[in-house]
């Protein structure tokens, strides 16, 4: 298979293991990196000889020559976790492309003292050694991993002038920055790991080693330092990037939101069960499983794609919610997060506390609730939480994320349960609290709990309410569970035989005596919209009780056409009731738009004053242009889901009921073909800039066809994000912008 001699070289965190790699390029052979004696990768690549390092740790001085042509230096084997292990073909031209690129960005010289604090058996530990030894610097290994007394000491003493550790280590460091003195002044060089680090995070090591040329990198086995941040000359929002592309490496986002790199770094082949593969397409890109953005050059990670938590069809990154967690609870560590599979949202997200972190777990549930309904995620069911007492750990402290979601699941870890639990106080209190454990996926929910702070939204309260009736056998209404919502004051407005609600129009946002805006089809689903807009503006969202009448007949399977007319004057209804003269601003997402535009045709019928409409991402279907294949392909997709829910005859979820709404709104969106009645109000249409949701082959008319059904010109603006997004930090505020422009003009 090669063409040279092959030498094994078993993994030990050794200079003796860096001497050993070091020769064996000198001789002209090819090395692979082992695990052990009986690796099975001796057989899998040939290797004719196997060197097992001794352990040796200090310093290293040795100034040594790298080649730089295009033949086999080294095999490299991914961690093999999905099956037989992955080997990594890198030549001379790769491995030197590297070191020349990382010395060029972090200007380092030969006065160079490192302590390496990454064993030099990993990636990033063994290229410090090779970048040193090629710029004649000197590197110390230490004998007992990475100790930031040691390094107080060596650098008090000038025996060391630079740095390199991951992230993780560095937080370490963070957490006794106290015991370091004038001697952090001496500090000239830090190299950090490509593991995620926070902005403040970046910013505290600048303040602690203010001297220091500190870059951090990005990559992979196969495309090693792809990107480098030099965070001593960055400031502000850019320090959350992982920088940029230097020399002749490339960067680009595919269709996927995956990371593709090209360059003179990139492994162009791979050893897979035994045989050569390539590892780049046509164009000699590089397709990473890593999600990122791209913005003016700098990139952005994401996350892993397969590490990436899938919530009610949001992708969140785990790193991110950790770090926002960390932020608003003023904590460094003792917390991990991951996922949790969930039938309910497809994947919940897991947070994880170490038994020993001082952490009030009331303020934590109470938080990560906050953080994930800020990305639009609501409902008790997206998050789960538990006591463990330490995280499954790699060799460089990263979380093994999966192995803590099978801690959880072996019951291992301990659940944990608010501390303000109160207990039903009768049987009817007790089927109040199972019903909406069920429906909200929680363990445990005590009288006081407030359905909508468990993360409950519009759907799960649709759920809710026809579960409660059929427990109790009382009539509850979907106005009773948005006026009364926590189970104490449900059941005692079911004990004094209240009248049931037949609209409520909840305060958003309280204001001055400016415009108001009502926002229809929905009431928490605007909350942070209503967050972004100014504090003079008074923010308002309705429910009707026709709503209950619809959502009754889409359970019960009917699918029966919606009466825009009927539901309009509902809500008109609702306003006048809350303040019966305008002028008034309505608003709505998707099929909410329209039901805004008639609610304000029939305020203007009645003579009141209606300023604008503002239309939120509402797209009626005859704008939508699908090729004959994405045609042929959606109605195979429908009919297909018909049958098997008609074969299989199940209970109805609540994906059936958000499909079967979805439904008849596209049919009612479909029917509007003209206003019913003059509009002397200004119309905004405000669209979602990111619609890759439709897949490919579809495209959309500018005003998604509003001018035919308007007989005038809406007035079009787009935001960045995905439909639901752009009602959600951080779009929100672009959508708030808008709107104030709008009633400022007005």
């Amino acid at each position: 298979m090669f063409d040279k001699r092959i030498t094994g070289v078993i993994s030990q965190n050794s200079l003796d293991y860096v001497e050993k790699i070091f020769s064996c390029y000198g001789n002209n052979e090819i090395v692979v990196l082992l695990r052990n004696i009986d690796d099975v990768r001796i057989k899998m690549v040939g290797a004719s000889n196997v060197i097992q390092p001794e352990f040796v740790s200090g310093w290293f001085s040795s100034k040594y020559t790298f080649r730089d042509d295009d033949t086999l230096a080294q095999i490299a084997f991914t961690s093999g976790t999905e099956g037989e292990p992955k080997g990594v073909l890198l030549t001379h031209r790769t491995l030197s492309d590297v070191i020349k690129r990382l010395n060029e960005v972090m200007e380092v010289d030969s006065s160079i003292k490192e302590y390496v604090g990454v064993p030099a058996n990993f990636s990033f530990g063994f290229g410090r050694f090779r970048a040193i030894s090629a710029i004649g610097g000197s590197a110390f290994l230490p004998k007992n991993g990475f100790d930031p007394v040691e390094i107080q000491k060596m650098l008090s003493k000038n025996e060391i002038n630079a740095i390199s550790a991951v992230p993780s280590l560095w937080r370490v460091l963070l957490r006794k920055k106290t015991i370091f003195g004038n001697e952090a002044n001496y500090l000239k060089w830090i190299e950090i790991g490509s593991q995620y680090m926070s902005r403040s995070e970046k910013e505290e090591l600048k303040s602690l080693f203010p001297n220091a040329k500190i870059a951090q990198h990005y990559g992979l086995t196969e495309a090693s330092r792809t990107t480098f941040l030099r965070i001593d000359q960055t400031e502000g929002e850019l320090l959350e990037s992982v920088g940029k592309a230097y020399g002749d490496t490339e960067l680009k986002i595919d269709g996927n939101g995956r990371i593709c790199i090209r360059g003179p770094h990139v492994s162009e082949t791979l050893l897979k069960h035994g045989k050569p593969t390539s590892n780049v397409d046509d164009e000699q890109w590089f397709h990473t499983s890593d999600l990122g953005k791209l913005e003016n050059g700098f990139l952005y990670y994401l996350g892993r794609a397969d590490d990436q938590i899938n919530c009610n069809g949001i992708k969140l990154n785990p790193d991110n919610i950790e770090r926002e967690i960390r932020e608003e609870l003023k904590i460094k560590d003792g917390l991990a997060v991951g996922a949790i599979s969930n039938d309910f949202t497809g994947e919940s997200v897991l947070v994880a506390v170490k038994a020993d972190a001082n952490i009030d777990t009331d303020k934590l549930i109470e938080t990560t609730y906050k953080i994930l309904s800020s990305k639009g995620i609501n409902g008790g069911s997206a998050a789960k939480f538990c006591l463990v007492n330490d995280f499954p750990l790699t060799n460089t402290n990263k979380v093994r994320r999966k192995a803590l979601a099978e801690l959880y699941t072996n019951k291992t870890a301990i659940s944990i349960k608010q501390a303000s639990y109160h207990e039903p106080r009768s049987d009817f209190e007790l089927s109040l609290s199972v019903v909406w454990q069920g429906v909200l996926k929680r363990d445990v929910i005590g009288i006081d709990d407030n359905f909508f702070a468990l993360g409950g939204d519009s759907l799960t309260a649709v759920m809710a309410v026809h579960e409660m009736v059929q427990a109790t056998g009382v009539e509850f209404e979907l106005g009773d569970l948005f006026t009364n919502q926590t189970i104490r004051t449900l059941s005692e407005h079911v004990s004094k035989g209240e009248p049931r609600t037949l609209s409520s129009v909840v305060p958003l946002k309280k204001g001055e005596n400016t415009t108001p805006i009502f926002f229809v089809c929905g009431i928490n689903l605007y909350q942070h919209l209503a967050d972004a807009l100014p504090n003079q503006n008074s923010v308002y969202g309705i429910y009707v009780a026709q709503e209950e009448a619809l959502f009754r007949k889409i359970l019960s399977g009917q699918e029966s056409d919606i009466s825009t007319t009927e539901l309009s004057k509902a809500y008109a209804d609702a306003i006048l009731r809350y303040q019966p003269e305008g002028p008034y601003i309505v608003a709505g997402i998707s099929f909410g738009g329209m039901i805004a535009l008639e609610t304000a045709v029939t305020l203007q019928k009645l003579g009141k004053i209606v300023d604008a409409v503002v239309m939120i991402d509402t797209i009626l279907p005859h704008a939508v242009k699908r090729t004959f294949s994405k045609r042929s392909k959606l109605f195979f997709k429908s009919a297909y889901s018909s049958l098997k829910n008609t074969m299989m005859r199940k209970s109805i979820t609540s994906s059936d009921v958000d499909l079967m709404r979805k439904r008849a709104y596209h049919r009612a969106l479909a029917n509007y073909t003209r206003i019913s009645g003059e509009l002397n109000a200004r119309v905004l249409l405000i669209k979602a800039e990111d619609r890759s949701e439709w897949g490919t082959g579809v495209s959309f008319e500018n005003d998604y066809g509003w001018q035919d059904v308007l007989g005038k010109k809406p007035d079009v603006y787009e935001v960045n994000g995905s439909h639901i997004e752009i009602i959600t930090p951080p779009h929100n505020k672009a959508v708030a912008d808008i709107i104030v422009k709008a009633i400022t003009n007005t």
